[in-house]
């Protein structure tokens, strides 16, 4: 049976996978942060091959209950395609907080500071460079 990765070469591979997940979530987050301030603002979605061409802002109306009226039946409404992929993006980023919190030991409060990164704009990418640091200069204190 081999041996298990020493703590080390575990938590390296895990900031690994923090890192991208932390830019990724952030650009995307910072995405949605402008398209949702065009929609409330101006009324509009982001279209992709709508009827108006390949990218367009569309605008709509609410209905008295609430719904998004007026909006193309052709193409795809890529505002709420990215909040959709930023929310899945978001669990990939909540899993390695999560492994790094729990391969770590680390407080619960540190996880969910990380985990703010995730919905609150630009914070993941100041979050990932300061923890990554605490993470190495915690690896190198224990000797691992």
């Amino acid at each position: 049976m081999p041996n298990p990765p020493k703590l080390r070469e575990t938590v390296t591979r895990v900031l690994g996978q923090y890192r991208v997940a932390a830019n990724i979530t952030g650009v995307f987050l910072i995405v949605i942060t402008v398209l949702y301030a065009i929609r409330l603002i101006h009324s509009t979605d982001l279209w992709l091959a709508g009827p108006h061409g390949v990218l367009w802002f569309e605008t709509f109306s609410m209905d008295a209950d609430g719904f998004r009226v007026g909006l193309p039946d052709t193409g795809f409404n890529l505002t709420s395609m990215i909040l959709i992929v930023h929310g899945w993006l978001y669990v990939f980023y909540l899993y390695t907080d999560f492994r790094l919190w729990s391969l770590l030991r680390w407080s619960l409060g540190r996880f969910l500071l990380i985990a703010a990164g995730g919905v609150v704009p630009f914070l993941s990418f100041f979050a990932e460079r300061h923890f990554r640091k605490v993470a190495e200069a915690q690896l190198k204190e224990s000797g691992e």
